[in-house]
């Protein structure tokens, strides 16, 4: 009997001990097969279909950097390889970090024509404050994105001109084509004004984004529902905006860059209002094509200058000027200018001053306005995931 169960106590023994073996067995054959390739590939680096072999097998074993590094070969060879393109992308897109960042911006400043037409003008100072949150981060294999705001603007005499606004907007980061994602979002947004709710909006929104060393580039198509208080004179409706974004670095010699954003708005929102943002979508039922150009330049480590220049040209369709009976038209210049410390504080600190000066030129006499918009804010950045003072404290080596 006890011959029996040693022998059987040796069986169980050596069953395990050979699933172990040959289970460590599987797992080397993998980098050994990658190995060979990997000598084949030292014999022959430009051969592009044994590049391709290679990055496959490593992405396969799930070794990407190995695979990263055989499709930046073949990209280099060959650079018009639509396979090793889309595999640069999609290993870079599974080794990107997770990324979390809270940027808040305090000031104040000064408005000479804050009511813009409405009057009665008078000059007012201002506080403002913003938190501006981008997180972006890998979830059950997918990268997924979400943004979101709170922004508050108020003055010193007019209380009724006290505006706050928050949104958020999520979705996850799909890549579609080589050096190009697609971002499908969901979102709502909330407003206060004048000592009540202003509206509530609920939006669709479809990013398309490139970004690479010579051009960052996206287009955003956005439609949105939006409803107004009762207590306001504009009813609720629907709008569509498509806005396009170039981003230039290095345009205008080093430590420039370039950034042009062009935009048309088709809105349908009943009612008439002014919003006391000028950058809001404003009620009414138009159609809008404005543009913007805004220009950077490094003079030194810590001072950037800008300058900008808006254009809008909004075309409603039911607003009548009552002295000429054709519809309202108004054309906006906006010129601007900026002047920014960069890492005054601490590396993640800034100050920045900007001025805007609002020219609304109007078919319809009594909507026409101007406003001079001085600004300076203190603007910081962290990570939400990160201990804030060691983040506050931190300044590398220059």
């Amino acid at each position: 009997m006890v011959q029996i169960v040693k022998r059987g106590l040796c069986a169980v023994v050596a069953a395990v001990l050979s699933v172990v073996v040959l289970g460590a067995a599987a797992k080397a054959a993998v980098p050994a097969q990658l190995d060979a390739l990997y000598s084949e590939v030292l014999r022959r680096p430009q051969d592009t279909e044994l590049n391709l072999r290679f990055a496959r097998a490593a992405e396969e074993a799930g070794i990407l950097r190995w695979a990263l590094s055989a499709y930046e070969r073949v990209s280099v060879n060959d650079p018009g390889n639509l396979e090793a393109q889309a595999g640069l992308q999609r290993i870079r897109r599974k080794l990107q970090p997770d990324v979390s960042q809270v940027t808040l911006e305090l000031g104040g400043g000064y408005e000479s024509n804050p009511r813009y037409y409405i009057g009665p003008r008078r000059d007012e100072a201002i506080a403002l404050a913003s938190a501006i949150l981008f997180d972006e981060r890998a979830i059950s294999a997918m990268r997924w994105r979400t943004t979101g705001a709170v922004t508050g603007l108020f003055y010193s005499q007019s209380n009724d001109l006290n505006y706050g606004q928050a949104t958020l907007n999520t979705g996850p980061v799909l890549d579609i084509l080589p050096g190009w994602a697609v971002v499908p979002a969901i979102g709502g947004t909330a407003a206060y004004y004048d000592h009540h709710f202003y509206y509530g909006e609920g939006a669709l929104t479809t990013t398309f984004e490139s970004a690479t060393q010579a051009a960052i580039k996206s287009l955003q198509i956005k439609t949105a529902y939006r409803s107004y208080d009762d207590f306001f004179p504009s009813g609720s409706g629907f709008y569509t905006e498509v806005r396009g974004r170039l981003a230039l670095p290095n345009a205008l010699g080093a430590g420039s860059v370039l950034i042009l954003t062009p935009w048309v708005l088709y809105s349908d929102i009943s009612g008439t209002a002014i919003s006391p943002v000028l950058g809001d979508i404003q009620p009414g039922a138009y159609v809008e094509y404005a543009g913007k150009v805004e220009l950077f330049k490094s003079l030194t480590d810590r001072i950037v200058l800008g300058a900008n220049f808006t254009a809008i040209d909004r075309r409603y369709r039911t607003d009548i000027v009552l002295q000429t009976g054709g519809k309202r038209v108004d054309t906006l210049t906006i010129p601007g200018g900026s002047l920014i410390f960069p890492h005054l504080f601490s590396y993640a600190a800034d100050l920045r001053f900007d001025y805007r000066y609002i020219l609304d030129h109007s078919n319809d006499p009594s909507k026409s306005f101007n406003d001079h918009v001085v600004t300076g804010t203190l603007v910081y950045r962290f990570d939400p995931t990160q201990s804030f003072w060691t983040q506050a404290l931190y300044s590398p080596a220059r």
